[in-house]
């Protein structure tokens, strides 16, 4: 089953979406998330390839809203990117209730 990459407009996904991924995308997506902030060259020395293919697995990625590229301190970096969670529309009354 291919996954396809959301139209550009569309709404950021939610940690649930990763579950549609393919495995490998999926564990990729799960390690960055764990990491909070990664470079190309850990990407590479995670995944064991050279960082060209890193890049490509990246890109894809950032393409369909997963993660997200920044700078910091004039290096690259990639980080998970995913809508924020909404809040509860129970009042605090009624969840101190239960």
């Amino acid at each position: 089953m291919n996954y396809q990459e959301p139209a550009e407009s569309s709404p950021q996904n939610s940690k649930l979406d990763i579950i549609d991924l393919p495995d490998e995308q999926r564990q990729l997506v799960n390690w960055i998330t764990r990491q909070q902030k990664v470079s190309l060259s850990e990407v590479s020395s995670h995944l064991n390839i050279t960082e060209e293919l890193a890049q490509q697995q990246l890109q894809i990625l950032i393409n369909q809203g997963f993660i997200q590229e920044s700078e910091d301190s004039q290096l690259v970096c990639y980080q998970p990117r995913f809508a924020p969670q909404k809040k509860s529309k129970l009042s605090q009354n009624i969840w101190n209730k239960l």
